[in-house]
């Protein structure tokens, strides 16, 4: 029952990561809009989103 509970816990804490690098992302893409780099912001939130979609579909 312990491995199960120890799995559970894995799971949920990889799923919060996912979740943060997928608001971060759209955070970087607002605060790049506000600061005029919105090329290096829309980069950047294209690769964090990748990121976070490639591991939710592992």
């Amino acid at each position: 029952m312990e491995h199960i509970t120890t799995q559970l816990l894995m799971i949920a804490l990889f799923i919060l990561i996912i979740h943060s690098i997928e608001t971060l992302a759209y955070s970087v893409r607002l605060s790049g809009a506000r600061v005029k780099l919105l090329a290096s912001a829309l980069s950047l939130f294209n690769v964090m989103v990748m990121v976070s979609r490639l591991a939710n579909m592992m």
